[in-house]
């Protein structure tokens, strides 16, 4: 890309137009393949590096006791146009996360090195990841080996269903470990027999529709209503019935549906889309 240059104390690198031309030359030999490999191995400790960095900023300058930025903070983030880096603030703080899930398993873990290749590269998955590490670090452990599913939110640990393949894996996307997570903390109930009788309809909750509106130009969540609030409320219903009334009520819900609508709608408002697919930037026309 060209030598690098210091100007105003800021590395400037030459744009050097011949780094983007395709190669004449290419042979499928072992030496293709270490290249190949030595440019994976650097994007992955890259993009490592930058949510570590991200997470140690976020130690020093975020209020623990209102869980907010310090005004410092907030003006530097702007004055230095990091949205141009991170998007908006909130996303900053995703990559946060992600930092908070490296950290663990690079520093926390009996086998750093095997355990950081298991890790998912995508901000969204190490996000929803990191979600789970702060609540339940024993199970964040757990699913390093398995993808357990239980019956009931008391169910003890040695009942738990597992599968040999680890939830925590580099194919892990957000909306998988969303939706495992969501089946997880409000296990479905037991299959309906056909001599179940609870099947006269009794109520009927709704959730507004906002819950999939995004920012089209930013792709941030905007609306009344976020899929945490969806789910936050679920708990509460299910937490309704219990032993002394199961056989006369039953909840069953539409998450999946509504998770499902909630990531196609986030993805179709997703800034680096167009980008992607090389299609037309029509974002000015909700400006």
């Amino acid at each position: 890309m060209g030598q690098p240059q210091l100007k105003d104390n800021l590395i400037e690198v030459n744009f050097k137009k011949s780094q983007y031309n395709f190669r004449t030359k290419v042979e499928l030999n072992k030496e293709l393949v270490n290249e190949l490999r030595d440019k994976f191995d650097k994007d992955r400790q890259n993009r490592f590096d930058i949510f570590i960095l991200s997470s140690s900023i976020r130690n020093k300058f975020l209020d623990k006791k209102t869980n907010t930025y310090s005004k410092e903070f907030e003006d530097w983030f702007k004055k230095i146009k990091l949205n141009e880096l991170f998007g908006s603030l909130p996303n900053f703080t995703k990559y946060c996360g992600c930092g908070d899930v490296v950290n663990y398993v690079g520093t926390k873990t009996d086998d750093p090195e095997k355990y950081l290749k298991q890790l998912p590269l995508s901000i969204g998955s190490l996000y929803e990841l990191s979600m789970i590490l702060k609540k339940d670090k024993d199970l964040f452990d757990v699913l390093l080996h398995f993808t357990p599913s239980r019956k009931s939110v008391d169910e003890p640990k040695v009942q738990w269903t597992t599968t040999r393949t680890p939830l925590i894996n580099p194919n892990t996307t957000e909306q998988g470990v969303r939706l495992w997570k969501q089946k997880f903390d409000n296990p479905p109930p037991p299959k309906l027999k056909r001599t179940d009788k609870r099947t006269l309809k009794f109520i009927t909750i709704t959730v507004n529709g906002e819950l999939w509106d995004f920012d089209k130009k930013t792709g941030d969540k905007k609306g009344c209503v976020d899929l945490i609030d969806v789910e936050e409320f679920l708990k509460k219903v299910n937490g309704l019935i219990n032993e002394t009334n199961s056989i006369q009520f039953k909840v069953t819900d539409e998450m999946e549906y509504l998770t499902n609508g909630y990531y196609r709608d986030k993805n179709r408002c997703d800034p680096t889309r167009n980008i992607k697919k090389g299609k037309k930037d029509t974002t000015k026309k909700y400006k």
